[in-house]
């Protein structure tokens, strides 16, 4: 009983697919110049005491010995945002078409008389899932940088101007 227990504790999961066609064509997204080259799932789930204390869900963390962790929140936007961002950092990559699915499972229902009555889960169910495609970062073309700080010298100036335009209320 304890190992079908611990088979249903709680899952981490990072799941990836590359995009494209066997010769390794990545996929045009909306039309833009932008090139996804892989598709990436990652999900947690976890079971709580009263849907406030955590009792067991999947090991989110990098340096993780067992798939599972006991009274450790890890079904956490942060946690599982962290090892999205960090998965895409280290391929280079930006995140395009975010989709996030969260799943609560809090209340049952009991049908009394053809009436149902929520009543809470003394254990609680929680599931947090990001769904998104990965696209290359580009390269800033050479000289870029100097003509992004051309332009923010022009627009520092344009800004010193219209605010010497604005009346201050004849305080001088």
């Amino acid at each position: 009983m304890t190992g079908g227990l611990l088979l249903t504790a709680g899952c981490f999961s990072l799941e990836t697919t590359p995009l494209g066609d066997a010769s390794n064509q990545s996929i045009q997204l909306h039309g833009d110049a932008e090139q996804a080259t892989e598709h990436v799932v990652v999900s947690n789930f976890g079971w709580y005491f009263f849907n406030r204390w955590p009792i067991v869900c999947g090991n989110a963390h990098v340096d993780r010995w067992m798939p599972w962790r006991f009274f450790r929140n890890d079904v956490d936007e942060n946690v599982i945002q962290r090892r999205l961002m960090d998965y895409a950092a280290a391929r280079e990559c930006n995140i395009r078409d975010l989709q996030v699915f969260n799943n609560a499972e809090v209340l049952m229902s009991i049908g009394v008389g053809g009436v149902a009555l929520p009543l809470p889960y003394v254990i609680s169910y929680r599931e947090l899932q990001y769904s998104c495609s990965l696209v290359h970062r580009k390269r800033p073309p050479a000289g870029a940088h100097a003509a992004d700080r051309k332009d923010m010298d022009s627009l520092k100036e344009e800004m010193r101007r219209l605010l010497n335009r604005i009346p201050d209320g004849g305080s001088k």
